[in-house]
């Protein structure tokens, strides 16, 4: 593609400021796209960036400067045919225009570029990706010597030893951490959330953590649904409201995204299930570990003694919510076999999958079983 051909798609525009591209590379992909001038406008990186070059006069670049100081609400200056602002979390940073007047010098150089179908300025699938690219690009820029990629690998870690430092840090960054965070996980890509969420780092080979203000929990759980349909393994920690905390967000998320990638966990329906358990987890493994002692392991001994597989019949039937036809037309057995080995369950652990009781307290077991699988797998590798 020659260098002056437009991004085939607006999420091109923010992969490649993910990439490194730069600013001056998103205002000219998207001003190509438009076929209309485009100016971005973010004051901690420095003077604004235009494309095409000096299609704005400097008047209107100050008018342009000052309407994104004060946060778009005032009227746009004359000329603005659309203004989107920049944010990161919950702050204005900046701001992206499209202008009014066509680039008729560029396209003479290069006409490969304006097309005859080229959307209208205010088109804003182009200029929210513009926008989104430009606040990928200042977190990239603010973030020295992987203080990003520190700062989560700090609270993966554990608690922060300097929570003051921790918000400091945070703001520095661009994000506000002092009322907490909600955190998010993703396995994979990790385009979609550098996009959207403010503060963003890999911490392990396709482990991707970010986090979001406590008010963004709604849009942090509604990109954790888009992700998933897209076919990707996430998870989202409830909102923690202090910056001590911030641990428990992120080793929350890190876990839910690695039981969705478990075939024998069933996350979705019973999060609020998991996050109870893993909340014990994080407050006192050993008990954790007790749960699962008294109600699963025993099984697991059994099976591997016997070479038979009544805990994978157990989950089976949990799974029907106690259906034995259900659980014997999964599995491919006659209910009989299935009804069999249930009472061989309640044999060998003293829980009978019958009684509503005890068979929640086996559903506990086996999730806390699960738990503790994926915290292995997670950091207690081999």
């Amino acid at each position: 593609m020659p260098s002056g051909a437009p991004q085939s798609t607006p999420l091109a525009i923010v992969s490649s400021a993910v990439a490194g591209d730069g600013i001056e590379r998103v205002a000219r992909a998207a001003s190509e796209a438009l076929g209309h001038p485009v100016t971005i406008i973010l004051p901690s990186l420095g003077a604004p960036v235009v494309w095409p070059a000096e299609a704005v006069e400097a008047a209107l670049l100050d008018e342009l400067v000052a309407y994104a100081a004060g946060g778009l609400v005032n009227q746009a200056p004359a000329g603005v045919t659309h203004a989107l602002p920049i944010r990161i979390g919950n702050d204005v940073v900046g701001a992206v225009a499209a202008l009014s007047d066509r680039c008729t010098s560029a396209a003479a150089d290069d006409p490969a570029w304006v097309k005859a179908d080229a959307p209208t300025a205010d088109d804003p699938a182009w200029l929210e990706a513009a926008a989104a690219a430009a606040a990928v690009t200042r977190l990239m820029r603010h973030t020295e010597n992987g203080s990003a990629h520190a700062l989560l690998e700090t609270l993966v870690a554990g608690p922060p030893r300097d929570v003051g430092a921790l918000v400091e840090d945070g703001r520095r960054l661009g994000v506000d951490l002092a009322r907490g965070a909600v955190a998010i996980c993703v396995h994979g890509q990790a385009e979609a959330l550098e996009a959207v969420v403010p503060l963003v780092a890999a911490v392990a080979p396709r482990r991707v953590v970010g986090l979001a203000p406590p008010t963004a929990e709604r849009e942090a759980f509604a990109l954790a649904d888009r992700l998933r349909t897209a076919g990707l393994e996430v998870g989202v920690s409830a909102p923690r409201r202090q910056a001590a905390a911030l641990h428990e967000a992120v080793r929350e998320a890190m876990l839910l995204a690695e039981l969705s990638r478990a075939p024998d966990a069933h996350v979705g329906g019973q999060e609020e299930t998991y996050r109870l358990l893993i909340g014990v987890l994080l407050r006192d493994r050993q008990e954790l570990e007790l749960l699962r002692a008294s109600t699963i392991s025993p099984l697991l001994g059994y099976d591997a003694e016997h070479d038979t597989e009544l805990l994978g019949t157990l989950e089976a039937f949990l799974a029907r919510h106690g259906s034995t036809t259900e659980t014997a037309e999964a599995m491919q057995l006659h209910r009989h076999t299935v009804g069999y080995r249930l009472s061989r369950v309640q044999e060998v652990s003293g829980l009978s999958p019958y009684e509503s009781e005890s068979r929640e307290r086996l559903s506990l077991g086996l999730k806390a079983a699960q738990i503790l699988a994926a915290e292995q797998r997670l950091w207690q590798p081999g």
